[in-house]
């Protein structure tokens, strides 16, 4: 080959060479969509709470402070605190409860059904405490 003759590269073609692009294809097309996300991400759900059942526990108390039921009523303690929590029955309560440890946005639920008055509080923290008063 002399410098003066045209160079031609010559490219192969075919059913091989068509389907090995279109296969290339393919899987970049795959990569891509695995890579991106179409939906929304997922909200954590929020806790839904009645007011005549629930006390919120939040960083240095509970809401509402004294709590008044009637007998069989299953009362919702809610962390609202970015801290965790134990909330348990005073000691002589009629009827004693101990939640398991609390996150945020974790609920713990107790029926009373035994009237009397139970005070509560969080076992690492003197400020969150309070009083349920079960009817009868």
């Amino acid at each position: 080959m002399s410098g003066s003759e045209p160079y031609y590269m010559h490219v192969r073609s075919g059913p091989v060479t068509l389907l090995t692009g279109v296969l290339l294809i393919m899987a970049a097309l795959i990569f891509v969509a695995g890579c991106t996300n179409l939906s929304p991400p997922a909200v954590p759900p929020t806790p839904v709470y009645t007011p005549q059942t629930t006390i919120l526990i939040e960083s240095a108390s509970v809401n509402p402070q004294i709590l008044v039921v009637d007998r069989g009523v299953t009362v919702t303690f809610l962390n609202l605190d970015m801290g965790r929590h134990f909330i348990t029955s005073d000691p002589g309560d009629p009827d004693s409860f101990t939640s398991p440890l609390l996150e945020n946005n974790q609920r713990y639920q107790f029926t009373f059904t035994v009237p009397g008055t139970y005070g509560y509080h969080c076992t690492d923290n003197a400020d969150i405490k309070g009083t349920v008063i079960v009817k009868s």
